[in-house]
């Protein structure tokens, strides 16, 4: 911008007044630095530096830890993750935001049965900043038999505030259309996971509780559990509500 300098005997041009803002009776002012150099990010309050963090970080459906081939090619999160490149303290400043506001799960009900070792691609500081899982899992997959280390892994997550487990079968819809769609409240409980009959599978069903039970109960935190489509929707709805009390009864 070119500012033409007056001689000083020159007619002054007349006086222009501010503009004010439509609500105010004040006249709007430039955020420039002492320095006269133009306004940081870093140099906003802080409530508005984490309102454009969360928006520029918060994703509207679930963040896969990992995509492969079963991930669903419509799938989108928007997430704007350069800002964690910019500097240091704005990447310390994004993290929480990042791992803390967003739901984790994997690509589809099958591949829950690697959720422990893609929770592993995820640095440790930010794994204890993750506060939200999602898992879909497949009955009819191997999941089950693998359920103590992934339910160990959970464990280890100190942060974590909520987590939802779906049992879901081969009837049910497109995973794609699960990323983007919130169960119904209310959802069946029971009769979702196939018949499963005789003494092998009591001893299953014992073994699967139990562990279901000592990974509600190691993780402190939690304060929002789900559990959908298991075979004892009794024993579900008891692990839901003793989370829902506050862990008491």
């Amino acid at each position: 911008m070119t500012i033409e300098v007056l001689p000083q005997n020159a007619a002054k041009p007349p006086f222009k007044a501010p503009k004010l803002h439509p609500h105010s009776r004040k006249p709007i002012r430039a955020n420039i630095s002492p320095s006269g150099a133009p306004p940081h990010l870093l140099s906003l309050p802080s409530t508005s530096l984490t309102l454009i963090l969360t928006h520029l970080l918060k994703s509207p459906t679930p963040l896969l830890l990992h995509r492969d081939a079963s991930t669903p090619s419509t799938y989108r999160t928007n997430l704007t993750t350069s800002i964690l490149l910019t500097n240091r303290q704005l990447c310390h400043l994004s993290l929480p935001i990042l791992y803390g506001s967003n739901t984790f799960t994997t690509s589809s009900p099958a591949t829950s049965y690697d959720f422990d070792a893609h929770l592993l691609t995820v640095p440790g500081r930010s794994r204890n900043l993750i506060r939200q899982v999602e898992l879909q899992i497949n009955w009819a997959e191997r999941l089950w038999m693998k359920l103590p280390l992934v339910a160990a892994k959970l464990v280890e997550m100190k942060g974590l505030k909520s987590l939802k487990l779906h049992i879901v079968d081969d009837g049910d819809e497109d995973w794609g259309t699960k990323l983007t769609r919130r169960p119904e409240k209310g959802g069946k409980r029971n009769g979702r996971m196939g018949r499963r009959e005789g003494q092998a599978a009591e001893a299953m069903l014992k073994a699967e509780k139990k562990v279901l039970r000592e990974l509600v109960v190691g993780l402190k935190g939690l304060r929002v559990f789900e559990l959908r489509g298991f075979v004892d929707g009794e024993f579900a709805e008891g692990l839901e509500e003793w989370v829902r009390l506050g862990r008491k009864g």
